[in-house]
């Protein structure tokens, strides 16, 4: 009896041990991985706040094409991408010129019908559309600010 118990102390102390070790490698690896100054920057892509087909009226109207960009709330690279690559002012100042940008959750009823229109299967999709709808380029995965900008800089031109 006395071995079993003692069998239990060690195994609940082990296990204290490694709850311990994993509660501090989770809280080190989720700590920020952006700048936070990025966030509060106003020079950054300026999403619009409207559903697609008021985007792609802007985008009629204006004669600029879209920049659709499909994320998921659980997709870490698509919240690594809004907190590194759209906030930069470079980035900003190519697509609010260049393009009607607008962001669909993909888990939404809206979101649903996007993916499905465009048949986007992962996150984060950038989406490019001409003003009359069609697309002009699609990708999928993260890309860097120079990734990025060499991209859109090539459709633009």
């Amino acid at each position: 009896m006395r071995r079993i118990l003692s069998l239990s102390i060690a195994s609940a102390s082990a296990m204290i041990a490694l709850l311990v070790l994993t509660v501090i490698l989770f809280t080190a690896c989720n700590g920020p991985l952006y700048d936070k100054s990025l966030l509060e920057s106003k020079d950054g892509v300026h999403f619009a706040a409207s559903s697609l087909a008021e985007v792609k009226a802007i985008s009629k109207a204006e004669g600029k094409p879209v920049f659709i960009l499909a994320h998921a709330s659980y997709c870490a690279v698509c919240k690594k991408m809004l907190t590194t690559v759209f906030p930069q002012k470079e980035t900003g100042d190519l697509f609010n010129n260049k393009f009607i940008n607008a962001q669909v959750d993909i888990e939404t009823e809206e979101g649903k019908q996007i993916a499905k229109e465009y048949e986007i299967n992962s996150t984060p999709t950038l989406l490019f559309l001409a003003p009359d709808g069609k697309v002009i380029r699609k990708t999928s995965g993260f890309q860097s600010k120079e990734e990025l900008l060499a991209l859109v800089k090539g459709l633009v031109e």
